[in-house]
């Protein structure tokens, strides 16, 4: 993460609110946070300014947190995610682990170490996961450590842009062997647009 960092936090609880902003002001290398009460603003807030990490609830009002995390995505906006909630759904936990690449997932029961743990790992270009995860649900950070070299060829070049015809000419592949190596990517990692693709090879260091 560069040395200043700009984090926004996203609740529309505000005792919930402060006692995040209380934890984050302990971060040294934090440099700002912003708070938003609802998925609107904290939308508004994103694209109006330079923020680096986001924190959101699954369900804040006007556009949930999902919804505002698949804009983010969609826009293939570098911002490492952390999304919380305080309900223990396997195909919430599932669908914002695998289909948007978060970084990090919280269940607001958990004790404030755990927060502190996620925040710091995200800080540090890592990913945080609690042990008490549903089971069947992994983190794309997991997932990411098999793809084999062609594989992270193959994702680095749709995310510049090529489409699987011309990305197969450029590796001297068959169009039929690039489709397979995207399928392999797809449940492997849970990505299939490009806006996804080119979201997480930015994350990673792959372009």
């Amino acid at each position: 993460m560069p040395a200043i960092t700009k984090v926004l936090i996203a609740d529309d609880h505000a005792l919930f609110r402060q006692g995040f902003v209380s934890i984050l002001a302990k971060f040294s290398d934090i440099d700002t946070i912003t708070e938003a009460t609802d998925g609107k603003q904290a939308l508004e807030k994103i694209l109006a300014e330079k923020i680096d990490i986001a924190i959101l609830d699954i369900r804040l009002p006007h556009l949930t947190g999902l919804d505002v995390a698949r804009e983010i995505r969609k826009r293939g906006l570098p911002i490492r995610l952390i999304l919380m909630t305080g309900e223990i759904a396997e195909d919430i936990a599932a669908a914002a682990v695998s289909e948007l690449s978060v970084d990090a997932f919280l269940f607001k029961t958990a004790h404030s170490h755990q927060f502190e743990q996620a925040v710091r790992n995200v800080l540090d270009g890592g990913s945080f996961f609690p042990p008490d995860m549903p089971t069947g649900v992994a983190s794309c950070e997991e997932s990411a450590s098999a793809l084999s070299t062609r594989e992270r060829q193959v994702v680095r070049l749709i995310a510049e842009g090529h489409t699987s015809q011309t990305a197969s000419q450029v590796l001297g592949i068959s169009y039929h062997t690039l489709r397979k190596h995207r399928e392999n990517i797809r449940r492997k990692l849970g990505l299939t647009t490009v806006a996804e693709l080119s979201s997480y090879a930015v994350r990673n260091q792959i372009l």
